[in-house]
């Protein structure tokens, strides 16, 4: 029976309980997709970010190390070095080439403890740079974990997959309860309390809902083999041997434990590029000092040569054996050939991440992920505004309890993580240098400040916790560049004129949102005024009847 020919009764009893599952279900997950969109959103402009952060390294020039093979050859020399002294015993080791933004030797490492270990080495001198000349920091890349992992690891991994399912539900229950979905996209009425709040709720969720399904959609098909393992395991005993035939690669070969050293990588570079015919960009070696150890060599990518490609050529890559030399596998630079299931996974990572269409496209991500942001907080607003009007008392006497803390985590997820994410730059410029891990501490500086508001929220009422959390907000963004420049002696005028339209685009982004948080406070000041007004007309009315 089709939906048309339903019974009226049975129509709207299907849509009461996907009204039900999108209301709850909704909220419950709001308050981590929200966390989810928000520093994914921010995370579209990571290497921006990091750039920012990182001001003594930030180097802005015709910097162009792809057409400087002596230079290539000899970073790789110095990083060979270095990672020979300082991680012999390491399980891998991997040499990147400077960029025109970070102009050091990137060093990665996972030492005995299976850790990961990076630096940034000088390319004149060789040696790890100093605080003075590379800020230790996390950057961008923050909130690229923030958004895939919560820095929580696999664990991570699996409770954001969960949430971007509960997501995919409430997205699908929500056009099912919507009647009137497309007209309610331009109907906004103002200062209509719960009818305004579901307006806006409906405006940023159909401007939005196909990104938003098909940012679920291809977030969870990038980690299909760690969410769905079952037919991998099944095929395979060994679900190495798996990856292998699927990239068409040698099996990654186990350590032997018998001690051999590394040939020197730069002659292998060199080979690699001759047969790649053209530049490399990274060198990776898995189990150096061991018999089995196998080095990888990867050609250059430029994004300008990909722009607006979702399925791009092969950059190509090299595998020797790192004792002997020997050549293992050549994968050329040409068309993408390992099949059509790998090459539509691979065009839903690269349109999940942003990664065509150079900036264009990822200020349309930014727009539509902060529309998407929007549109879940406006979501979990909006289910207080309702039961505070109704009072459903679906708790009995723990109603008004149950209520209060779901108010204090919506503060909490939304202006609390708000003030978190600001707080990360201020943080960034205040941690002392030489501090011992310090992107660690900037790390926990943002979470201890989230932490912070969430304790705030609950010791606040709702509408003074909102006003000052988005003031702290306010504040802190629009002051950012102030601070910048006492910390570093940059600013807006001193980037623009060095040609840094990444720091421009940052910090003009950072003071946009300043002043729309400016308009969002004058709001709910002009509330409290009329909250505390009101009772005392009232009182008047009163002795005067």
């Amino acid at each position: 029976m089709s939906e048309l020919t339903k019974p009226v009764k049975e129509q709207e009893s299907f849509r009461q309980a996907m009204g039900w599952l999108h209301t709850w279900g909704g909220l419950v997950a709001s308050w981590v997709l929200f966390t989810i969109f928000l520093t994914g959103t921010i995370g579209v402009f990571d290497e921006d970010i990091t750039h920012w952060m990182n001001p003594e390294a930030a180097v802005v020039s015709d910097f162009d190390l792809a057409s400087m093979t002596e230079q290539r050859v000899d970073a790789i020399k110095k990083g060979q070095s270095y990672l020979e002294v300082n991680a012999p015993d390491s399980h891998s080791w991997a040499i990147g080439m400077p960029t025109e933004t970070e102009p050091g030797i990137r060093l990665f490492w996972r030492d005995e403890q299976n850790e990961f270990q990076e630096t940034l080495l000088n390319l004149k001198t060789g040696e790890p740079m100093s605080a003075a000349e590379n800020r230790e920091t996390e950057g961008g890349h923050h909130f690229v974990h923030m958004h895939y992992e919560f820095h929580a690891g696999m664990a991570g991994i699996w409770l954001v997959g969960f949430f971007t399912m509960i997501m995919l539900v409430a997205l699908i229950s929500g056009i099912i309860i919507h009647k009137r979905i497309f007209k309610d996209f331009f109907t906004f009425r103002q200062k209509k309390g719960q009818r305004s709040w579901l307006d806006g709720h409906n405006a940023s969720a159909v401007l939005t809902l196909p990104f938003q399904l098909m940012i679920a959609y291809t977030g969870l098909v990038i980690f299909l083999s760690i969410y769905m393992p079952a037919g991998v395991l099944a095929n395979y005993s060994n679900p190495q041997q798996f990856f292998s035939e699927l990239l068409d690669e040698p099996m990654p070969r186990p350590e032997t434990g018998v001690h051999a050293d590394v040939v020197d990588l730069s002659v292998l570079f060199q080979r690699a590029e001759v047969m790649l015919g053209k530049s490399a960009r990274f060198m990776r070696v898995e189990h150096p000092g061991d018999s089995s150890a196998v080095t990888k060599v990867f050609g250059w990518f430029d994004e300008e040569d990909y722009y607006g490609q979702l399925l791009r050529d092969e950059t190509g890559s090299v595998q020797f054996d790192a004792t002997n030399g020997d050549v293992m596998n050549v994968i050329p630079p040409g068309e993408y050939d390992k099949g059509t299931p790998m090459a539509a996974q691979r065009v839903m990572r690269i349109m999940h991440f942003a990664n065509f269409g150079g900036y264009s496209v990822r200020w349309l991500y930014f727009v539509m992920g902060m529309a998407g942001a929007l549109m879940m907080a406006t979501g979990a607003i909006l289910f207080m505004v309702k039961r505070r009007q109704k009072s459903l008392n679906e708790f009995g006497s723990q109603t008004a309890r149950v209520y209060r803390v779901i108010e204090v985590l919506n503060i909490a997820a939304i202006s609390g993580l708000a003030v978190a994410c600001i707080s990360y730059f201020w943080l960034n410029r205040w941690i002392p240098l030489d501090i011992t891990d310090r992107a660690t501490w900037e790390i926990k500086g943002f979470f201890y400040v989230w932490l912070v508001m969430l304790f705030h929220s609950a010791c606040r009422p709702a509408t003074k916790a909102w006003f000052e959390q988005w003031s702290i907000f306010t504040l802190l963004a629009l002051l950012l560049p102030v601070m910048n420049l006492l910390t570093t002696g940059h600013w807006l005028a001193s980037y623009w004129q060095a040609g840094d339209w990444g720091s421009v685009g940052f910090e003009l982004t950072v003071l946009v949102f300043g002043l729309m948080s400016l308009g969002l406070v004058l709001f709910l000041r002009r509330k409290m005024v009329s909250q505390v007004r009101q009772p005392q007309l009232k009182t008047r009315s009163e002795a005067v009847s």
